[in-house]
């Protein structure tokens, strides 16, 4: 029987994570087409295009005839611009891409959200979390214009999930790192945190961290597993271990002192609960830094 040839589009294709997608992809071979989508360099239309994805024009015409969209467009770094800026160019990218998906009839779309909804990189005041590890059900704790944004991206899968149909899944994202960064772990947590960062407020090292390798096979699961309609799915994609070799107990029980410490700790396991996506798409990590 022949399989009909299933055309995804990345946006932010040329990031650190969209880079590894669009490589995962192509290596399945000709039942998938990928069209990366960027804001960088020039395009081909066979397999990249420049395209602003501010401007809702440009994002219908990309995902034009496509079966799926994984979204990772989005800056990123919370220090590259004024927080206004990086506030509404993810916000305003984000609806249109699930606003054009929806109106060209494209129901599985798969968004970058992040971690940082739960765990800033930057924290203005203490983290608090209610247990570890944290899943998906714990209370969203964003600290600043990034996380926000991914906040309000959650809010437009729920929307469009339920009133139009789509079936949407959000991946938290912990930290993406490629395999030649892998030689920067472990990462030594000082005795008081945050400390100080050099481009001014505060720093938090990351507890927890996917190889890039990972990321991309969680993304291609999310936009081609069999899942429910009209639903939105959010799942934390992370590896198993943590960044560092302090036990993951001492962490939680030295920064999150108010935490109930729950079944799941025991080494340096993550204090973020990877269980959700194993279940749903089958998602194991092949990859770690140990």
């Amino acid at each position: 029987m022949h399989t009909p040839t299933r055309r995804i589009v990345v946006t932010g294709s040329k990031g650190d994570v969209g880079r590894f997608v669009v490589e995962h992809i192509k290596a399945q071979g000709n039942a998938v087409q990928v069209l990366g989508v960027d804001i960088v360099g020039r395009g081909n239309f066979e397999d990249y295009i420049s395209a602003d994805l501010t401007d809702a024009g440009q994002v219908f015409d990309v995902l034009q005839g496509a079966d799926a969209v994984i979204h990772l467009g989005a800056i990123s770094d919370p220090h590259a611009y004024p927080a206004g800026r990086t506030f509404v160019t993810n916000s305003a990218i984000t609806f249109n891409v699930f606003n054009a998906a929806a109106k060209l009839g494209i129901r599985r779309v798969v968004a970058a959200s992040s971690i940082q909804i739960h765990h800033p990189a930057f924290p203005h005041s203490p983290i608090h979390y209610q247990y570890l590890p944290f899943d998906e059900d714990h209370p969203p704790d964003a600290h600043d214009e990034y996380g926000l944004s991914k906040v309000l991206g959650e809010a437009c899968a729920d929307l469009f999930a339920h009133h139009w149909g789509m079936t949407v899944v959000s991946l938290r994202i912990t930290w993406s790192v490629p395999p030649d960064l892998m030689s920067m772990f472990p990462i030594h947590i000082p005795e008081q945190l945050p400390y100080p960062d050099p481009r001014g407020g505060r720093w938090l090292p990351v507890p927890f961290y996917i190889d890039a390798r990972d990321c991309a096979r969680a993304c291609y699961l999310a936009a081609t597993v069999d899942l429910p309609v009209a639903t939105h799915i959010p799942l934390i994609i992370t590896a198993t271990d943590s960044t560092t070799e302090m036990p993951s107990i001492e962490v939680a029980q030295r920064f999150f002192p108010q935490a109930e410490i729950r079944a799941g700790l025991e080494g340096c396991q993550s204090i973020c609960s990877g269980a959700r996506a194993e279940r749903i798409l089958g998602f194991k990590p092949q990859y770690g830094w140990r």
